[in-house]
């Protein structure tokens, strides 16, 4: 017998609208910095992140692009256009991303070159601004703990 999931209560809703205040306030901040420093808008930053990793190097799927950046396939379809015409990304066909199926409708993204190269130079501003951002939200009582979490690793990496 499976019990429902009790519904959250007044108090735990007021601690995700908090979250997402956050993220939403940090999100602005990261996509200001990047905008201000190199004319990159953060989601373009994600989408370069994500096509520079090691397992996509031979692309992915606009789906699982989507996926992986948090956004709509639709909107995803063009960021990499946009990521194209600026030479950051390309554009394949074919089946990509380790699955088997040869789907040859199915396209997939690669980052170029100069989008690995734009990545790189926009990193540090980026980190810099994700640390700056989750250190004010420690001094937050209702956004320490959240903060801390994400910055666990961090601390940890650092002392070893």
């Amino acid at each position: 017998m499976n019990a429902s999931p009790l519904p959250a209560d007044d108090a735990t809703d007021d601690r995700w609208c908090m979250a997402v205040r956050l993220l939403n306030r940090m999100e602005q901040r990261l996509d200001e910095a990047l905008r201000h420093r190199h004319a990159l808008p953060l989601s373009e930053y994600r989408a370069m992140c994500a096509l520079s990793r090691p397992e996509s190097a031979d692309g992915l799927r606009m789906g699982e692009l989507a996926e992986r950046i948090g956004m709509k396939d639709s909107s995803v379809t063009r960021l990499v256009a946009r990521l194209e015409l600026q030479g950051l990304a390309e554009r394949v066909p074919g089946a990509r991303s380790g699955t088997d199926s040869a789907d040859g409708r199915a396209v997939s993204a690669q980052v170029t070159e100069a989008g690995r190269e734009r990545y790189a130079a926009a990193t540090p501003t980026y980190r810099a601004a994700l640390g700056a951002e989750l250190d004010a939200a420690r001094t937050n009582p209702y956004l320490a703990d959240l903060a801390t979490w994400v910055r666990a690793a961090d601390a940890g990496a650092q002392t070893t």
